[in-house]
């Protein structure tokens, strides 16, 4: 690609400039457009460019005034900065992606009941209720199902039937006279054959929307997504530039991505990348999905040491925002406390950003009024509870709730998630959340026997719930102590997007889809790339791209000779130290996890 000899004397700020001038571009031309932006490159700026340089020009892209430009995102957040950034202005519809699509597809609602039969999912549904065509389709909770007066989709039915519909020349023409321009942010998150069908299929002698896609596909972590879009109407537009990390980072990720080299900004600091490995280890290693990596308290031992005694222990000590990064959460989450929780969750979202409402209840309202009454902090449980909480008017008032909170601290100490949930729901003092409420009805309600006439698929969200009511409640306990206490551990999934001063990344197996070690080993080899070296490749890109001044990896499964060497290329050989487990700092903390 003509981009791979670009020189990068510039700095960022200038390779930037580049990237807009050949976007508006693009955009003046009529051209779709695909923006590969690499971590730390500013995508999102380069967005909200986009959309102030079509607000400004709304005659020459948006003709009529009821025209608006679709700028479609993966997260509620996301769509809420672009609308903050934006200014709301009312020509920019932001939405999520699943949101966009239901409003397009919804009002075609025997073509929808028509497409369902052909569906993956839908099969087995549709031949217990052959008849349920003449039901009105609707899209609220995700829940898959045939009931009595309607038909209820699951969030991945709503893309697979965008695509059919995609392919109707009348549903391409609606969409193209409502929205002349449509933008894809993360375009690497779009759902499997979705960017084709969008780009697929128009008539040449009629106007079509601009497509534009910002993203990454180095980027791509998650199945069942597109990741690189290869299309022939699409024009390819890098964007060389790091504005986050300093040099010595900037160019690890060149070293490890030379197709897409990065330039930092001018005021970039030197920064450091060192990588240590256990290939010294003389213990043995762990098996099955595990293989090759040094023991779970070896691991343990050699992160502490890393921290406080190594060459890094000097910006590792005194970081004021480090985060150590960890390829599953299931490590994490042995590591503290939780083991049942990344077993139950489907998405891990579910249960470290809160996503799941009965986690997001235990967690932020349950849990730290439990705390506060065991502290005799009353006025902060009252506080707690806001205004669902206590009026004592007289003594036996007081006597109820501590006898509540008393009997709530012993089940939250011996008792299951369900134990403390059911005494929860029993009392009257306080509020149940609307959503914790509902989602113990649905359970509720699924677990009965159905009407002969209805048919029900128990949704992943119920069959989440009715495990995580088995799960001792002091895994919920940990786990608020990993919240409380500044989240130091993260997966390298959680933290894509995200950015810290310091990061410290620990590399190891433990999921049979990852093999680092084999994946930097093959990085020169096109003929082994295959899924597990992409997989591979794009999280721990991810990982590598967080840090903004300090970057250190801990290997702990064993390395080849060829991924060391390949390490002495991208970080500099003086920079990649074998661990000798004769240091009297790590003997130290060896023993100590000997004798626990």
């Amino acid at each position: 690609m003509k981009h791979k000899e670009k020189s990068l004397a510039n700095n960022a700020e200038l390779m930037s400039e580049e990237t807009i001038d050949a976007l508006f571009t693009a955009l003046k031309n009529r051209k779709n457009f695909i923006l590969e932006a690499g971590a730390g490159a500013g995508k999102t700026y380069s967005l909200i460019q986009a959309l102030r340089h079509i607000l400004e020009n709304k005659a020459d892209y948006l003709p009529r005034t009821d025209q608006k430009v679709a700028c479609l995102t993966y997260t509620r957040v996301a769509r809420d900065e672009i609308k903050a950034r934006t200014d709301e202005d009312p020509t920019i519809f932001a939405d999520t992606l699943h949101g966009f699509l239901w409003e397009m597809i919804s009002p075609y609602q025997k073509a929808l009941a028509s497409a369902l039969p052909s569906l993956k999912n839908w099969q087995l549904v549709h031949e217990q209720r052959p008849d349920f065509k003449e039901l009105p389709v609707v899209y609220d909770l995700g829940i898959r199902g045939i009931h009595q007066d309607r038909i209820t989709l699951h969030h991945d039915d709503i893309p697979e039937l965008a695509i059919q519909l995609f392919g109707n020349e009348k549903f391409r023409s609606l969409i193209a006279d409502r929205f002349p321009v449509i933008f894809i942010d993360e375009y690497q998150d779009t759902p499997l054959g979705l960017a084709d069908a969008i780009l697929s299929g128009w008539d040449s002698d009629r106007i079509t929307p601009i497509v534009g896609f910002f993203g990454d596909h180095w980027q791509q972590i998650y199945d069942k997504t597109c990741g690189a879009i290869k299309h022939s109407s699409l024009e390819y537009i890098p964007k060389n530039a790091n504005f986050r990390s300093d040099k010595s980072v900037v160019d690890f990720l060149n070293h490890l991505r030379p197709e897409l080299p990065q330039a930092p900004k001018a005021n970039a600091e030197s920064g450091t990348v060192t990588i240590f490995h256990t290939n010294e280890w003389p213990g043995k290693r762990l098996t099955r999905s595990w293989k090759g990596q040094i023991s779970h308290e070896a691991t343990q031992s050699c992160l502490r040491w890393v921290q406080e005694d190594s060459r890094i222990s000097v910006w590792a000590k005194d970081s004021k925002n480090l985060k150590v990064l960890m390829l599953t959460h299931r490590a994490i989450a042995n590591e503290l406390g939780y083991p049942s929780l990344p077993e139950i969750f489907h998405y891990n979202d579910a249960f470290t950003h809160k996503e799941d409402p009965v986690i997001e209840f235990l967690v932020d309202t349950l849990e730290p009024a439990i705390q506060a009454f065991v502290e005799r902090k009353f006025g902060e449980l009252f506080r707690i509870l806001g205004s669902k909480g206590p009026t004592l008017r007289a003594p036996k008032d007081k006597q109820l709730w501590v006898k509540f909170f008393e009997s709530l601290n012993s089940k939250s100490i011996t008792g299951t998630v369900g134990d403390v949930l059911e005494l929860s729901r029993q009392q009257s003092f306080f509020a149940i959340p609307t959503k914790v409420a509902d989602r113990h009805r649905q359970l509720t309600e699924s677990l009965q026997v159905l009407t002969p006439d209805e048919t029900f698929e128990k949704p992943r969200s119920l069959d989440e719930y009715e495990k995580l009511l088995a799960v001792p409640y002091a895994e919920i306990r940990a786990l608020r102590q990993y919240f409380e206490d500044g989240s130091l551990f993260s997966t390298q999934h959680a933290v894509k997007g995200a950015e810290f001063d310091d990061v410290i990344v620990v590399v190891g197996r433990g999921w049979s889809k990852y093999n680092f070690a084999k994946m930097i080993a093959d990085h020169n080899s096109e003929q082994l790339q295959n899924s597990t070296f992409q997989h591979s490749r794009n999280l721990f890109y991810v990982a590598a791209s967080r840090a903004k001044h300090n970057l250190a990896f801990l290997f702990v499964q064993e390395l080849s000779d060829d991924a060391i060497r390949n390490l002495n290329d991208w970080a500099g050989q003086e920079n990649v130290i074998s661990i000798s487990f004769d240091e009297p700092g790590l003997r130290h903390t060896l023993m100590e996890f000997e004798q626990r």
